[in-house]
């Protein structure tokens, strides 16, 4: 099987020093020795210092400790919603907070109701919405059973971008 990263900040770096090949062959060494891949048996796969997946990981406990509060800090402002209620007296729970920052560059959050009323800042959630939406087509297009709904849902986000 021939492995190929999705691109991400995190992929790029990562591939300086691992392959995806060589992430793949080591998931199919633990799933046959384990039945399954998880994130307890690939950290424990690469715990080794000759691992060959070891450079992915921080083992400096200090940074890794501050690396995992910033991903918890960025955990609670992404899942921080808001509630508005409906003509129909409906709930709608939606993000408080949205991501504003184009491409890689480092997130920085603004409440939802005035990043939408920014036509730049609304360009730029309604272009990462379509490029979500076409990664869930892409990932899941294979699928028989959503094949027509998600080519009727990629043609509309054709559209719509």
């Amino acid at each position: 099987m021939v492995y190929k990263p999705k691109k991400s900040y995190q992929w790029a770096t990562f591939e300086r020093c691992v392959s995806a090949d060589t992430v793949g062959a080591v998931f199919e060494k633990l799933e046959e020795r384990d039945g399954a891949v998880t994130s307890a048996n690939f950290l424990e796969e690469s715990r080794p210092e000759d691992s060959a997946t070891h450079a992915l990981f921080e083992w400096d406990d200090h940074t890794a400790a501050e690396a995992y509060r910033m991903k918890q800090s960025g955990a609670v402002i992404r899942d921080l919603r808001v509630v508005y209620v409906t003509s129909d007296k409906e709930e709608l729970k939606v993000s408080a907070y949205v991501n504003v920052c184009e491409n890689n560059e480092k997130a920085s959050y603004e409440n939802i109701t005035d990043a939408l009323n920014d036509l730049g800042k609304r360009e730029t959630i309604l272009n990462r919405i379509r490029a979500e939406l076409d990664a869930f087509i892409v990932r899941n297009q294979h699928i028989e059973e959503l094949a027509s709904i998600l080519e009727d849902a990629a043609k509309k986000i054709r559209k719509i971008g």
